[in-house]
């Protein structure tokens, strides 16, 4: 073994487990030894996590992750980062929801104090929290009165949440209500849900815990790293571009955290560049990327291009050449304006490499078939028929690559690792039903459903 292997086994890796957290347990440690809550969260959870036990390893058992190789294109060698292994969940944000669960129970058996984990989301985040809080109720790591979990999610995203014992038991559908706004701007639920959890922390004897800040995912998300650096192509000088479809990019700044995390341990890891992928309701890390690039905002001419009723544009290659709306909600997974978190990413761009592209709903289904064609030969194959998808994250992801290499926006680099947010089928025997939710419009309407 290598001394960075020796290293790395000593401080970061400590077990041969599948599940990224028991794996890299030392690394969660150590990766959340200089991060604090934000100064503005009323509560939050020290980061401090439970000893390992057989009942916190079968908790963590379901953070797998793979790297499964998508073929070449154009010269470019693809590999998609698969986090999407939990059956409950499809999505990225299981490993982070864990480790954020686990500091909840830590605290709950530390204090005595009772937890109401609190989150708005688009939906992965919100279901990746119900799955980690029903999970640590099976295994008995704490009750129903001592921590419960309500999310609050567009009512139009209703189709991402599965049954659990959360929802099949009166009890514990009550304590844990899965809340929906039904207003026409998704990203309202952050704004309703922040005015609630400000005032409900004066207002309950609970500990009422807002769980949006990115520190909460960095931590998870640095795991990606130290999965890459024990299984991935680690060359010295083969350059890797790191892809992503993104709202605010947690998972990117995430794994940018693993990297500077074994640096600060002597673990040497080469530095790839970054490539962000977004739709085009909401393109603002793109266009603060290309602002702070050029000094001016992209300026996009769209025509209509009557004979076939679509707009086409040549101004910027970082935008779609066509599309059938300039303000289309592709993806409303993604649906974050202004995200605090666009400077941090813009300057990792500019200084390691990397581009930013906007994709469209017709660039993708004109991509549909290449892009079947790579995923079929991973684990994640996609359906012939692609109305049968209800996320189009990793479709946007890879057709956002292709755009690239094909624009020259991926020169420089010798392969693509892309990143998988979430995969989800149109499933409706698995969804809750709408006696099973509750819908509210105001932070009062939450607080009576909630207090």
């Amino acid at each position: 073994m290598s001394l960075d292997g020796q290293i790395f086994a000593t401080k970061i890796r400590t077990t041969d487990s599948d599940s990224l957290i028991t794996r890299y347990y030392r690394g969660v440690w150590e990766a959340s030894r200089h991060l604090t809550p934000a100064a503005s969260a009323s509560f939050a959870p020290e980061f401090s996590y439970p000893k390992l036990t057989d009942a916190w390893e079968e908790y963590f058992a379901v953070a797998g992750a793979s790297l499964s190789p998508l073929g070449s294109y154009s010269g470019c060698d693809m590999v998609l980062l698969d986090l999407m292994k939990n059956p409950g969940t499809r999505t990225t944000k299981t490993t982070a929801s864990l480790l954020m669960v686990a500091r909840a129970v830590q605290h709950i058996k530390r204090t005595g104090e009772s937890i109401l984990l609190f989150t708005p989301s688009s939906g992965n985040k919100a279901i990746a929290l119900r799955d980690a809080v029903a999970r640590a109720l099976e295994l008995k790591l704490t009750t129903p009165d001592k921590l419960r979990i309500v999310t609050l999610t567009p009512a139009a995203t209703l189709y991402k949440f599965r049954r659990n014992i959360l929802t099949e038991s009166d009890g514990l559908r009550f304590l844990n209500p899965i809340l929906v706004y039904p207003g026409p701007d998704a990203g309202d639920v952050k704004r309703i849900g922040k005015a609630f959890a400000e005032a409900a922390a004066a207002n309950t004897s609970e500990r009422v815990w807002y769980s949006l800040d990115i520190a909460n995912y960095k931590v998870a998300d640095a795991c990606r790293a130290f999965y890459e650096h024990e299984f991935g192509d680690v060359r010295s000088g083969h350059r890797l571009l790191h892809a992503h479809a993104v709202s605010s990019a947690y998972g990117l700044l995430g794994y940018q955290h693993g990297i500077n995390t074994m640096s600060a341990l002597g673990i040497s890891h080469p530095q790839p560049g970054y490539l962000l992928i977004q739709h085009l309701a909401t393109s603002d890390m793109v266009r603060h990327y290309l602002k702070e690039k050029t000094g001016a905002e992209p300026q996009l001419n769209w025509k209509l291009n009557n004979a076939e009723d679509i707009y086409e544009q040549r101004d910027s290659l970082h935008f779609p050449q066509a599309t059938w709306s300039v303000q289309e909600n592709l993806e409303p997974t993604f649906y974050t304006h202004n995200p605090p978190t666009a400077p941090e990413m813009t300057s990792l761009i500019s200084k390691h490499g990397g581009s930013a592209v906007v994709v469209s709903l017709l660039e993708c289904l004109q991509r549909y078939g290449t892009v079947r064609h790579h995923f079929n030969r991973s684990d994640r194959p996609l359906p012939a028929d692609p109305r049968q998808l209800a996320e189009w994250s990793l479709v946007m992801g890879l057709t956002g690559v292709l755009n690239s290499v094909d624009r020259g926006l991926a020169r420089g680099f010798e392969g693509v690792i892309l990143h998988g947010s979430g995969m989800y089928f149109a499933e409706p025997g698995q969804t809750p039903d709408r006696s099973q939710v509750t819908e509210v419009r105001s932070p009062e309407d939450i607080a009576k459903a909630v207090l």
